[in-house]
C-alpha cells in the first residue's frame, strides 16, 4: 500500500502523502482488478512506467527503451533462426541413430512414338517417348528414431533435472542429505577453526603473563628462575649463561700473550649466533616442502588444497558419476578445503609424516575424510 501520484508509486507514507498524491489501499499491478491481462491493462502500464511525477510523458526514456527492444529483438530474433535450428540438429542426435535406406528404381522401357517403325534404322532420341534405363539402386543415409537413445537421454535429462530441481522422493533426499552434509561440514570447520585461536590466544596469553612475571623479578631473583644458567641462548648445545660465565672467567685468567692468540668472549658469542642461523635456515630448506601449511589458514595453502578438493569431490552434470554419495557443489567445496588443510597442517607436525610432500599429505587427510562420511 503506497502513495500514488498520476499513476507512479512516490515514497510517503498513510497520512503524510506528498502534494497531489494519494493513499492506496492496494499496489499498482501489471494486471486489472480481475487478475487478467488486458490490452486496457497493458496501457495502464505503459502510462505509469513513462509518466513523470509532475504528469508530463518522458519521451526520453520510451524512445531509449523503444530502442533497446527493436535491436535487441532484432538480435534474439536472429540467434533463433541461426542458431536455434543448428542447436535441434545436435540435440536430435540424442534420440535418433544414423540408419542406410536403399531405394530399387525399376527398369524404364523404350516407346515409340506413334507413327516411328524400330525397323526403319537407327532411330534418335527424339523419336521415343521414353528412353530405356535398366534397374538401379540408390543408397542415402538418414537419422531414424531410435528408442533407446531416447529413453537413454530423457533418463540422463530427468536425472539432471531431479539433482538441480527435485521432484522426486529420492531427489528430495538426495538434496536434503547434501544439504545437512555441507552444514555439518560448515559447523566442523567453524568449529576446529575457533578451537585452534582459542588454543593460540590461551598459549600467547600464558607466555605474556610468564614474560611479565620474569621482567618483574630482580636480577638474583632470576638467577633462581629454572633454566636461568642452563638454557641454551642460541640453540647451539652448551651455549648457556653457565658456559658463558665460564668463558669470561677463562678468557680474563689468561696472560695478555694468551688472550691475543684468542677470540674474545663477545666474538665467540657472535659466531656461535651465526652458527646458530645458518644451521635454522638450512632446517628450514630442507622443510620448504611443508612450509605453505605452517599454520592454519594460509591462503596459499588452502587455495592449492581446494584445487584438488574440485577435481576429487567437485560438481558434475551426471548425477550418478560419484565418489561418495552427491556431489559437492563450490561451497561445499570450499568448506571441505578448509577441513582438509586444518588435517594437513595437523598430519604435517607428525614425526611419520616428516618429509612428506603435498600430495601425499592430502592423500593421507582425504582417505580419513571418506573413512569418516561413509
Amino acid at each position: 500500500m503506497p502513495c500514488v501520484k498520476n499513476g507512479r508509486v512516490v515514497p510517503g507514507a498513510k497520512g503524510s502523502c506528498p502534494l497531489d498524491s494519494t493513499w492506496s489501499e492496494t499496489n499498482p499491478s501489471f494486471y486489472g482488478e480481475d487478475q487478467k491481462l488486458g490490452l486496457d491493462d497493458v496501457g495502464n502500464w505503459l502510462k505509469q512506467r513513462y509518466t513523470t511525477e509532475s504528469g508530463n510523458t518522458d519521451y526520453t526514456k520510451a524512445g531509449i527503451e523503444g530502442l533497446m527492444a527493436i535491436y535487441g529483438g532484432g538480435l534474439a530474433r536472429a540467434g533463433l533462426t541461426k542458431g536455434l535450428p543448428a542447436v535441434m540438429k545436435q540435440f536430435s542426435k540424442l534420440y535418433t541413430k544414423p540408419k542406410k535406406v536403399t531405394t530399387k528404381v525399376p527398369e524404364v522401357k523404350a516407346v515409340l512414338k506413334p507413327g516411328r517403325n524400330a525397323n526403319s534404322g537407327p532411330l534418335p532420341k527424339s523419336a521415343y517417348e521414353s528412353v530405356y534405363k535398366p534397374a538401379t539402386t540408390t543408397s542415402e543415409m538418414i537419422r531414424k528414431f531410435s528408442l533407446p537413445r531416447a529413453a537413454g537421454a530423457s533418463a540422463v535429462g530427468a536425472a539432471g533435472l531431479d539433482y538441480v530441481a527435485p521432484f522426486t522422493q529420492a531427489g528430495l533426499e538426495n538434496k536434503q542429505a547434501r544439504d545437512a552434509n555441507a552444514a555439518l561440514i560448515a559447523q566442523q570447520t567453524t568449529t576446529e577453526t575457533n578451537n585452534a585461536a582459542d588454543a593460540k590466544a590461551l598459549t600467547e596469553q600464558l607466555a605474556l603473563a610468564e614474560k611479565q612475571r620474569v621482567e618483574g623479578l630482580g636480577f638474583f631473583d632470576r638467577m633462581k628462575e629454572p633454566g636461568y644458567w642452563d638454557t641454551s641462548l642460541t640453540g647451539v648445545e652448551g651455549d648457556d649463561r653457565m658456559s658463558r660465565l665460564g668463558d669470561l672467567l677463562r678468557y680474563y685468567g689468561m696472560p695478555p700473550s694468551g688472550r691475543a692468540n684468542e677470540l674474545s668472549p663477545s666474538e665467540q658469542w657472535a659466531q656461535r649466533s651465526i652458527d646458530a642461523a645458518t644451521v635454522a635456515a638450512k632446517e628450514a630448506s630442507n622443510n620448504a616442502v611443508n612450509s605453505q601449511y605452517s599454520k592454519i589458514g594460509n591462503k596459499t595453502g588452502i587455495e592449492a588444497i581446494e584445487a584438488e578438493v574440485e577435481k576429487d569431490f567437485g560438481n558434475t552434470w551426471l548425477p550418478f558419476d560419484v565418489a561418495l554419495g552427491a556431489r559437492l557443489n563450490d561451497k561445499e567445496v570450499e568448506a571441505l578445503a578448509k577441513q582438509l588443510h586444518i588435517a594437513i597442517v595437523n598430519l604435517a607436525q607428525m614425526p611419520e609424516h616428516q618429509g612428506k610432500n603435498t600430495l601425499q599429505l592430502y592423500e593421507i587427510a582425504k582417505k580419513d575424510y571418506e573413512k569418516s562420511v561413509r
